[in-house]
């Protein structure tokens, strides 16, 4: 992240100290470039939050769940990303890539998304959802997956009449048939999918839309119909011997084992892909009697597409793992059964203008591997042919070249993940619910709570630790399964936290929704705060070293005399020694709540 100070304060000349003293105790030969924050500033200062595709409260739920308000946790987590027990075992969690406790000489990120299965776990009741009254109007969606549900769940709160049209047996899409349920158990997933269906949702199951009904149909009959299809069609392998026996796809792999049609994996096991689809197959296979299995990426460790720990969890479950080779033909024996796969080794290039190295075969260099199984799991597409020939999609307000007809998640964007299908399914929602009332029923709510210093210290405002100790605490790793007792495909490997764990892992949260505020009125620049700062985030500087950036535009020097209490946000940890130390008091610490509503 880059420096962002903030003006607190403007003190203003003959306040306070008297200007020699300033003078002596501000910040010299350095200009700070400065915003006078709005509401999107404030956003921009959460990063987990604007990380997040679905907009997730995340230092409001992690808070609740610190507080033991596991009620709460759930509930915003329902609100902002309608999967709280899926998303707190299989989310992406790209939050964590930018907390601002993972920034460099901070330590590790916030365990975001153990937390949110934290409050889904421990929950004594889920909140009771009441649809708005009735709109008469009707929505079909087709799919099931996390951008259909997400849909559902949103046009049926909003009062619109809902209708789901699965292909498969049951609802879920790829949560049900491409995750392994010993990552995702079906318990936890049908409690979400049966809270959705409890809106009026119904959920109509072996439908192929295209054939039963068609899309004629559909637009016929309802107001409003919604490709979620998802991303189920495997990209193929194109190279010769494609054809062998033993040749699988990475989700009809997954959906395989996890509908019982699949139970048995023999020999060596290659699976070719560097994602998640990747890992779940390569696990699947061991449990489902596999001797050997080998991840082969054709790019290099560093560009894996699944964090540190799936990783650990994989290799230490007895996956090999090898890095820049590509597949250039699968070798059969005479019964037509794979008996090898050949490839090429790569190199990478050196990086492009976009900063991507691409890959390139180096001559000469083949490799051989025997194997008897080989699952492909490199990319997936969406199937085109449920909305029919000539399909295309405006990709700025989801509306497509058929009239009444939108698209949504994975069938948008290609395969990407859960979270992002749910964040992209709300935007589609919302775009819907105005066409089909000719209203704008959606905005923000923005709440400010303030504490002022107390005697006790000021952090028991905002925090519920006792001591000071909250930046000091390590990260907890998730517990799991010891490695004798995973192979049961059924058995959930991670255990989720236990409460004390959930405590104390919620008090690591920086709470970057907290600000300190300075009463400019009654500052006296004594420095206080400065000098007890423990990452020197405070700054008091002359008004030669300040420029001001108006509402985002060029920076200006005011030259009105001030001086000007800053913070530099990068690294501040929201201790509240700064208001401690403060002897007027004129500091507080603020938390802003940015919350989205509807109005009927």
């Amino acid at each position: 992240m880059e420096n962002r100070y903030r003006i607190m304060a403007r003190v203003p000349q003959g306040q306070g100290e008297i200007p020699e003293v300033v003078k002596v105790k501000t910040a010299p030969n350095k200009v700070h470039f400065c915003s006078d924050p709005d509401i999107e500033w404030y956003k921009d200062n959460v990063p987990c939050r604007r990380a997040c595709p679905a907009d997730t409260r995340i230092p409001e739920y992690i808070d609740a769940a610190a507080r033991g308000d596991y009620d709460k946790a759930y509930a915003i987590n329902m609100a902002d990303n309608v999967l709280p027990h899926v998303l707190g075992r299989v989310c992406s969690h790209p939050c964590e890539n930018v907390c601002r406790h993972g920034f460099p000489g901070m330590g590790d990120p916030v365990s975001i998304c153990w937390l949110k299965r934290g409050g889904a776990d421990y929950k004594k009741d889920a909140p009771k959802l009441k649809p708005a009254a009735a709109t008469g109007k009707k929505a079909a969606i087709v799919g099931s997956g996390p951008a259909g549900l997400a849909l559902a769940m949103d046009l049926a709160l909003w009062g619109h009449k809902v209708t789901i049209y699965e292909g498969m047996p049951q609802a879920g899409g790829m949560l049900r048939y491409g995750i392994p349920r010993f990552r995702l158990p079906e318990k936890e997933l049908n409690e979400e999918i049966d809270r959705i269906g409890d809106l009026g949702v119904a959920i109509k199951t072996n439908r192929w839309v295209g054939k039963d009904p068609t899309m004629d149909g559909l637009r016929k009959d309802y107001d409003a119909v919604v490709m979620a299809a998802g991303s189920m069609v495997p990209a193929k392998l194109n190279v010769p011997g494609d054809d062998a026996k033993g040749i699988a796809y990475g989700l009809d792999f997954m959906a395989g084992m996890n509908n019982g049609t699949i139970n048995k994996a023999a020999g060596h096991v290659v699976v070719l892909g560097g994602g998640y689809t990747a890992m779940d197959c390569s696990r699947t296979a061991l449990r489902l009697g596999a001797s050997k299995v080998t991840v082969v990426y054709r790019r290099s460790r560093n560009e894996l597409k699944v964090d540190e720990r799936e990783m650990r969890e994989t290799s230490m479950e007895g996956v090999d793992f090898q890095y820049l080779l590509s597949p250039i033909e699968i070798k059969k024996n005479a019964n037509g059964e794979v008996e090898s796969i050949v490839f090429n080794r790569m190199r990478l290039t050196e990086p492009g203008p976009d900063g991507r190295r691409q890959i390139v075969a180096v001559p000469n260099s083949i490799v051989s591997m025997k194997c008897n199984m080989v699952i492909a799991a490199i990319s997936q597409n969406p199937d085109m042919t449920l909305s029919g020939p000539g399909f295309t999609v405006n990709r700025e307000n989801f509306t497509t070249n058929l009239s009444k007809v939108y698209a949504a998640g994975d069938y948008v964007s290609g395969p990407r993940d859960i979270i992002t299908a749910i964040g992209n399914a709300h935007k589609v929602a919302r775009v819907i619910d105005q066409a089909l009332t000719k209203r704008g029923r959606h905005g923000e709510k923005i709440t400010s709570t303030v504490w002022r210093q107390t005697e006790l210290g000021s952090y028991t405002g905002w925090k519920t630790v006792k001591g000071n100790v909250f930046d000091l605490i390590p990260r907890q790793e998730m517990p799991s399964l010891d490695h004798a007792a995973r192979w049961d495909k059924m058995s959930e490997v991670d255990l989720g936290y236990n409460e004390e764990e959930i405590f104390w892992q919620g008090q690591r949260c920086y709470l970057c929704n907290h600000n300190v505020q300075i009463d400019g009125k009654l500052c006296i620049l004594c420095y206080n705060c400065v000098d007890v700062c423990p990452y020197d985030c405070i700054k008091m500087l002359q008004q030669d070293y300040v420029r001001v950036r108006p509402n985002g535009g060029e920076p200006v020097a005011e030259n009105k005399g001030f001086t000007y209490m800053v913070m530099d946000e990068t690294n501040c940890v929201r201790c509240g020694l700064c208001i401690d130390a403060c002897p007027v008091p004129c500091m507080g610490m603020e938390k802003i709540e940015v919350e989205n509503t509807f109005t009927p």
